[in-house]
């Protein structure tokens, strides 16, 4: 299961219930837009890079981020959960990686090498036996 804050999943909840079509399991899950308009429909599926152009982009220039790609996103993510101490497996699992070696192969300068919270928790539990 992937990762999603609490946050992020209410919204999601939110969202949900509140989708034109919750009741179909094969109903799109973001709305395109109509042809010439920035109306949505629901119909339609999402355009890549109408999101990119008119969301993504602005929002990075309003960050004061440089020009970012929709894949950027996805090295963000992966960076930040294995930064915050995830494990290959863990992250590999969510990125859909075939193997945890490309999650490795990828980020690997971004693993944690202070493994002293491992340790900790490594040393209470064989204390206990």
């Amino acid at each position: 299961m992937p990762i999603l804050s609490r946050a992020l999943t209410a919204e999601l909840r939110r969202y949900l219930l509140t989708h034109p079509t919750s009741g179909d399991p094969d109903a799109l899950f973001w709305p395109g837009r109509a042809n010439g308009s920035r109306r949505l429909d629901w119909s339609r599926p999402m355009d890549v890079g109408g999101l990119r152009r008119y969301y993504l982009v602005p929002a990075a220039e309003r960050a004061g981020l440089p020009h970012m790609r929709l894949h950027d996103l996805r090295h963000t993510f992966a960076s930040l959960t294995l930064g915050a101490g995830f494990t290959a497996f863990e992250v590999s699992r969510w990125m859909g990686h075939a193997s945890t070696s490309t999650t490795t192969d990828v980020y690997g300068h971004l693993i944690p090498t202070d493994r002293s919270a491992q340790i900790d928790r490594f040393e209470r539990f064989v204390g206990g036996i």
